[in-house]
């Protein structure tokens, strides 16, 4: 689809309703987390780490060069944005402000996502009441990390594959790589569903991704020497689903487990084997993206047919990578906020399984950090219990989403199928793909409304 459909007036009131909603979030969320309702409003915040880097870099400190730089170059306009006056409450208070900012964008951006994905009002206001639902799932971790920007980006990919804009979708997928390196995992399913240009998408998309680099890479070859060690060198955090099973045997043999504090407050395990699960992490992670990506390519006429399983079929990569790694800290979910609302909204009964598994994940998560995270590392067994269901809940919406999609491929074959049957029997309907559409992504959804297909002009 080339334009919205429906009136202007519209689009704008779904944009309206969208920030609103956002609003009546922050403004019951922010009195209640002042108040200490469950933990404060800035317990556990990384933003001190922020407000210090932005700090160096005004001294005119290089990051990477002068000073360790934990994350990717986009990470820095972030931190700078908001004003400081060198103290951390300031700092806290405009950090703040900028990042329920970034959600309402966030909230707009899967708004319209919904509106070109579906016909009418409803679907997009309820997608928009999800994702606020979502964020208040999260609680105050929005307001304490800048991963809701991650999320933004990953938003900002989905809204341009629903609207054939493939080239921006790579260049979105690049940026977000910039930001927090995780997006990338998205790269493949853009070229996927690109059909044609994958060339030209792809140059844009490394554009995007190196080009922020490159300054930094200009002063010093070994820039970014330390950001790689760092995240290389971690050891088996202690929410990731790989420690899902030390946390159990922490809980029924006291001691068997130990608890290592890293820098920054990271908590990981050590114990038999966990060393060696640490360095395979990245293998079960690939392996996971690839079964993701097998899934999505046995779908991929569904993909480029029918848009409302774009979502779902990112969310499923994006659980891939989570489910994978030997790091999973509580704000990676609220990469996935995004894509759950439009899950929870969709019509196949898969997704919305998949929007409710996913938010009683980000509720559980909540409820371990920040206010459980000092007994975690105890191990006490109450925080034990939250993460180990938190983590179920994420391995089965990994699997709902294979098997979602998978199911979704079936069908259109057998929907495929049962026209040529009826072609033959001497009724003949133009198949879907008949044209070649499978190769150049051309296909139009039965209900009459554009796919997936062919970048728009």
């Amino acid at each position: 689809m080339g334009r919205f459909s429906g009136s202007r007036g519209d689009t704008l009131l779904l944009a309206a309703a969208a920030v609103a909603l956002q609003a009546v979030v922050w403004a019951i969320l922010i009195p209640v987390f002042t108040a200490h309702v469950g933990y404060g409003l800035h317990d556990l915040t990384d933003v001190a780490h922020y407000l210090y880097y932005a700090e160096q870099m005004a001294r005119g400190s290089v990051p990477y060069v002068d000073v360790p730089f934990e994350y990717p170059p986009l990470a820095l306009p972030v931190f700078l944005l908001a004003p400081r006056d060198g103290t951390l409450a300031t700092y806290e208070y405009w950090f703040s402000v900028e990042m329920i900012m970034v959600c309402a964008a966030s909230s707009v951006v899967v708004t319209m996502t919904a509106r070109r994905v579906w016909s009418g009002l409803g679907r997009p206001l309820a997608a928009a009441a999800v994702f606020a639902v979502g964020i208040a799932a999260a609680g105050a971790l929005s307001l304490n990390r800048f991963d809701p920007v991650v999320g933004l980006f990953i938003a900002l990919s989905v809204l341009a594959l629903v609207s054939r804009r493939f080239t921006l979708a790579g260049i979105a997928v690049g940026l977000g790589f910039a930001v927090k390196l995780a997006p990338v995992v998205l790269l493949p399913l853009v070229l996927l569903l690109a059909g044609k240009r994958r060339v030209v998408i792809l140059a844009a998309a490394l554009i995007a991704a190196v080009l922020p680099f490159l300054p930094f890479l200009m002063l010093d070859r070994g820039a970014f020497t330390a950001l790689s060690g760092y995240q290389t060198g971690r050891g088996l955090q202690i929410e990731s689903l790989a420690a899902t099973g030390y946390l159990v045997r922490a809980a029924v043999a006291p001691g068997a487990v130990r608890v290592v504090v890293r820098g920054g407050g990271s908590l990981e395990l050590a114990a038999w084997n966990t060393a060696l699960l640490a360095r395979l992490a990245p293998l079960v992670m690939l392996t996971l993206l690839a079964v993701a990506y097998l899934a999505v390519w046995r779908a991929r006429r569904v993909l480029r047919g029918d848009p409302e399983w774009v979502a779902p079929a990112a969310l499923g990569i994006i659980l891939a990578f989570l489910c994978g790694n030997k790091v999973l800290s509580p704000q990676h979910l609220l990469w996935t906020l995004p894509l759950v609302a439009l899950c929870a909204v969709a019509r196949p009964l898969a997704q919305r399984i998949l929007g409710i598994l996913m938010l009683v994940a980000v509720v559980l998560t909540q409820v371990e950090f920040p206010a459980y995270y000092f007994r975690l590392q105890r191990l006490d067994p109450v925080p034990i219990t939250i993460i180990v269901i938190r983590n179920v809940l994420l391995a089965a919406a990994f699997v709902v989403t294979i098997l979602g999609l998978l199911h979704a491929a079936r069908a259109e074959l057998g929907e495929e199928a049962r026209e040529q049957v009826s072609a033959q029997a001497g009724h003949p309907e133009r198949l879907v793909g008949d044209d070649g559409g499978e190769d150049d992504g051309q296909h139009r959804r039965r209900d009459g409304r554009d796919a997936v297909g062919a970048e728009a002009p």
